[in-house]
């Protein structure tokens, strides 16, 4: 499954590493980007308790998700995303 999420407290390049070092010790997540600029995280999750982790884990390091929006690929077979959008506070 993929996901976008907003990270909130997001400034620099420093913040960027810091976020991609510590996302980078839970295993079942990919991360495909992450914009300083916008902070925007795109990641690929393999199971709900690592999706679970990863808000966590950025929670934990200062770094809380302020909005997410869940993208759930369907088969080939079929056309189209099925999309869920979660706001945080």
């Amino acid at each position: 499954m993929k996901a976008i999420a907003k990270i909130g407290n997001l400034i620099s390049n420093n913040d960027k590493m810091m976020i991609l070092r510590n996302l980078r010790r839970i295993m079942d997540i990919r991360v495909i980007d992450l914009e300083v600029d916008t902070g925007r995280l795109i990641f690929h999750y393999y199971s709900p308790i690592a999706l679970e982790q990863v808000k966590q884990e950025l929670w934990r390091i200062g770094y809380p998700i302020r909005h997410f929006k869940f993208l759930s690929t369907l088969s080939p077979n079929l056309q189209g995303d099925s999309t869920t959008e979660t706001a945080f506070a």
